[in-house]
């Protein structure tokens, strides 16, 4: 064997983070990616931290420094300076969010994952450092050679929107098809009902409270569907109230259901996969994903799945769900109704769901992101 490739991973994104979103992703791809004798990899990180992923590569501590404002960014200009001599051949970042004169990396290749182009299009309060990181991708991401998005859409997104050439973007799926599974139904809801207290049966949903994932239109459609079909459903939303927490319980107060709309910030994994497979269906009406995860974790725990049908997700879904227009409350209550009031329509997208799930592994995550290291490799 010839000398191996060293790849820097830029670890920190997952440290002492709940495994959801950006987290999730680094995590689940250095634990698939790791092990392969082609690659000497290199997990950075700023603190130590106690996770057995670290003992399976050479870990790297980033310089300490402690400064009231941009600590994190000096202490990686000072890594950049330590080790320039020493040049890894690639070195990848897990999100957008990179700091100026990232170009000054010591690596031959620049390797990013944005995602999409969420960053820049979600929905959001203004906040100066998101702006900043989207200024510098937008402005300097000639200076990376390879973008990773996490869908088509994605890829589209990242071209519109950084304004980067499409022959350095890449796209792999995430994986999370493996990650859950289809537990019988009662003894799933026996053990919510057990540990939660939560009795009769549910809608669900799996997300933060911010303004894209469109929990207040959910609320509001949740209100209708109460209204007009006279059905009982409760509805559990899974997700941390973010800034917004405040205001999603008004809106179930409002909607005179409020003892019928069950916020829970955070359950473990284990949980989540019990809570999604006691659910009666699971209703996604994001704004805008580049991915959305929860989708494919719901159908590999035999759950229909209603989403939203713009951005990723109906790319992501296939056929295995109903769309709704997110932007419209009459719609989902109307398509939450058609899915709970048809059984064969239930039966129909568990199992198309279930199916759909496979095609997603964190293993071809990792072997695509390889495939993309190889290729720049390659060209040094």
């Amino acid at each position: 064997m010839g000398e191996k490739i060293k790849v820097a991973l830029m670890s920190y994104a997952m440290d002492n983070r709940r495994a959801k979103g950006t987290a999730l992703y680094a995590r689940k791809l250095i634990e698939n990616i790791l092990g392969d004798e082609r690659f000497d990899f290199y997990l950075v990180h700023y603190e130590k931290v106690r996770d057995p992923l670290y003992q399976r590569a050479k870990e790297i501590l980033l310089p300490k420094v402690k400064l009231p404002y941009g600590s994190h960014f000096i202490s990686q200009l000072l890594f950049f300076w330590k080790y320039r001599k020493n040049k890894f051949d690639i070195i990848h970042w897990f999100q957008p969010r990179v700091y100026p004169f990232f170009w000054l990396a010591p690596a031959k290749k620049i390797v990013i994952t944005t995602h999409g182009a969420g960053d820049i299009t979600a929905p959001g309060r203004w906040i100066f450092s998101r702006e900043v990181f989207n200024f510098i991708l937008i402005k300097f991401n000639k200076k990376v050679d390879a973008l990773i998005a996490l869908s088509k859409y994605g890829f589209k997104e990242i071209e519109q929107y950084y304004h980067a050439n499409p022959a350095n973007i890449y796209f792999t799926y995430l994986g999370g098809g493996e990650d859950y599974k289809n537990t019988d139904k009662d003894s799933a809801f026996k053990y919510i009902f057990e540990k939660y207290k939560i009795g009769g049966h549910f809608i669900l949903e799996v997300a933060r409270i911010l303004p894209h994932k469109n929990i207040f239109r959910l609320i509001e459609a949740y209100g209708i569907f109460r209204d007009k079909y006279k059905r009982s459903e409760k509805l559990v939303i899974i997700g941390s109230p973010e800034d917004n927490g405040k205001r999603a319980h008004q809106l179930a107060e409002k909607s005179g259901y409020e003892s019928d709309i069950v916020f829970i910030d955070y359950v473990e994994i284990g949980d989540l996969n019990d809570f999604y497979s006691a659910a009666e269906l699971f209703v996604f009406p994001s704004l805008q994903e580049g991915f959305g995860l929860p989708i494919i974790e719901a159908m590999a725990s035999g759950t229909p799945v209603i989403t939203s049908n713009i951005t990723s997700m109906p790319e992501i879904a296939g056929n295995a769900a109903v769309l709704i227009d997110p932007y419209d409350p009459e719609d989902i209550a109307e398509k939450i109704n058609n899915v709970l009031e048809n059984k064969e329509l239930k039966s129909d997208l568990t199992i198309r769901g279930l199916e759909r799930a496979h095609f997603f592994s964190w293993k071809n995550t990792a072997e695509e992101t390889k495939e993309i290291y190889l290729k720049l490799y390659g060209t040094k």
